[in-house]
């Protein structure tokens, strides 16, 4: 075999070498980027989902949201409770009482909503979405707290039920909260379900008859409720009314320390 064979094979044998090594490097890259990409898509995926959940149910929150602090505030410094409570006018009275237990469960609705929703799309630990927990869990623990007076105190797994049973299915399939009629009927007609708010309702008397420190829980609560609203509505585009926090009270926090949620 002369030199110039002898090389053309071997330049042939270390061609089939490059080429070999270049489609196995070839192949691992482009397999490295398909992973990137896939991962990339993920989490492109779960930020898109977060942000349909939230945009969707921002608004229902948001306002369930306001109108309970509403109310809290109202019940703590103003004088509507205080003067349509018992009112001659049977229709006024009922008011009074059963739309300020209504406007709280409307707000446990919206929040069991948006945690289902939440747990079963396993929208991962994004920045927004650990904010957002935190303040619905800062609202869920002053009405769960020991530490003030009973009336409107319901734990945790109760603020899930009651939540629950205001939830229905709405025209569009998705889950939504009952209206304020509906829920007065269901007092009048279903007393399975009239069981969850009795003491709901005879606490609107007891918040009506206490001072500012025997309703700590609402202003609390109402406290929590704006700094949820603050974060739903930055710019306050959705929610332009005034929302600002109750006076607070002296000596807080107490020493004692929180007992363990229940």
């Amino acid at each position: 075999m002369d030199f110039v064979t002898i090389v053309s094979a071997a330049l042939s044998v270390l061609g089939a070498i490059v080429a070999g090594v270049m489609t196995t490097w070839s192949a691992r890259k482009s397999s490295m980027l398909e992973h990137a990409l896939a991962e990339q898509r993920h989490r492109e995926s779960k930020a898109e989902q977060l942000a349909e959940v939230l945009s969707r149910y921002r608004e229902p929150l948001l306002l369930a949201a306001f109108n309970l602090q509403t109310r809290l505030h109202n019940a703590v410094s103003g004088d509507y409770l205080t003067n349509f409570l018992r009112h001659e006018d049977p229709d006024e009275s009922r008011y009074a009482r059963d739309y300020t237990v209504y406007v709280l469960a409307e707000y446990l609705c919206w929040v069991e909503i948006i945690r289902r929703e939440l747990r079963f799309l396993d929208l991962g630990d994004e920045e927004s979405n650990r904010t957002f927990n935190r303040h619905l869990v800062s609202v869920g623990q002053k009405f769960s707290s020991q530490k003030f007076p009973q009336q409107f105190r319901l734990f945790k797994g109760q603020q899930r039920a009651v939540g629950e049973l205001l939830m229905v299915t709405g025209g569009n399939g998705r889950t939504d909260s009952m209206t304020y009629p509906a829920f007065c009927s269901r007092l009048d007609n279903d007393p399975e379900f009239a069981r969850w708010f009795t003491r709901l309702r005879a606490d609107v008397d007891v918040i009506v008859d206490s001072d500012p420190v025997g309703n700590e829980r609402l202003l609390r609560a109402q406290h929590s409720l704006i700094d949820l609203i603050d974060f739903l509505d930055p710019a306050r585009t959705r929610i332009p009314e005034h929302r600002a926090k109750l006076d607070d009270l002296p000596a807080w926090p107490p020493a004692s320390p929180e007992p363990a949620a229940i």
